[in-house]
């Protein structure tokens, strides 16, 4: 079997941005940009799993069905998409914290009035590999074996089974769809913190929900506005980094440092962007014009 490589490399903002992720093959003949570039990275983490699969879900754009930059996901929930057929995520990536947060692992499903359509096909019925990722043959007393901590194996079981049980609703994003979609996000919210922390957060979780919950109401707002036209690409991009410094902020008035440290994997007190510069005009070529989502 295959190798697939999940990759990150900074961003040109550096220490205001996320790291950019993206995933290979262990052959480095092929390789999936995920919204943005694919060579020049360093390895976050590797596992064997189908590239054929890998290739499936990232469809030809590379983009894995996270359809609408910033509003399904960045690089990071494509990635994980990718990565998929092995079971790994990007943890580690600078920013994956709060990416994880805001979009979820595998990106939030929908966009505003049921645009940006991004449901998950994990392609089951695809095996094997391709012809570029196919490892030289390993001898007999060799063999591939699962690297990821027990609980690291749970978490990717649990928040997958979310997304193959997520509600209707959550794909449809109707106005009175909108409950559906900030239930679903706030119980991947939940995994997050259980898997980063365990119980210690004790009845601070409930009202780190109710952070999470007012988050995603006012980007659904936000992302309202953009699909009706009232705003442009730039305006939408800097309305969201606004948001999710916000939502940053009020994180950290919540949480101790240790705490922020180990759910946003930054320091405390330190609030970034997921905006990558250099993926916005990919992904909204218009720019100044208005959007088209």
């Amino acid at each position: 079997m295959g190798t697939l490589v999940g990759m990150h490399y900074p961003t040109k903002l550096a220490f205001g941005a996320a790291d950019h992720t993206y995933v290979m093959c262990s052959t480095g003949l092929r390789a999936w940009g995920c919204w943005g570039g694919k060579t020049g990275g360093t390895v976050l983490c590797s596992g064997p799993g189908s590239t054929h699969q890998a290739d499936a879900i990232a469809e030809p754009n590379e983009h894995a069905g996270v359809t609408c930059y910033l509003v399904n996901g960045v690089c990071h929930q494509a990635a994980n998409r990718v990565l998929f057929p092995a079971g790994l995520l990007v943890t580690g990536a600078r920013g994956y914290g709060l990416s994880s947060f805001m979009f979820g692992t595998f990106g939030r499903l929908t966009g505003p009035f049921g645009t940006c359509s991004a449901p998950f096909d994990k392609h089951t019925g695809i095996t094997g590999d391709l012809p570029a990722c196919l490892p030289p043959a390993l001898p007999a007393t060799s063999a591939q074996h699962d690297a990821r901590l027990p609980h690291e194996i749970g978490y990717f079981n649990r928040v997958s089974l979310a997304y193959e049980k997520a509600p209707p609703a959550t794909l449809r994003r109707g106005p009175e769809d909108e409950r559906s979609l900030i239930d679903f996000m706030v119980e991947l919210s939940d995994y997050h913190i259980e898997f980063k922390l365990g119980n210690r957060l004790g009845e601070r979780q409930g009202r780190f929900r109710d952070i999470r919950a007012d988050t995603e109401k006012s980007r659904i707002n936000l992302e309202n506005g953009f699909a009706q036209r009232d705003m442009s690409v730039m305006e939408f991009v800097a309305r969201f980094n606004l948001e999710t410094i916000a939502f940053q902020k009020q994180a950290a008035g919540l949480l101790d440092q240790e705490e922020y440290e180990v759910l946003f994997d930054l320091k405390y007190g330190e609030f970034i962007v997921l905006a990558d510069p250099e993926i916005i005009p990919r992904a909204y070529p218009q720019l100044a014009l208005r959007p088209q989502l």
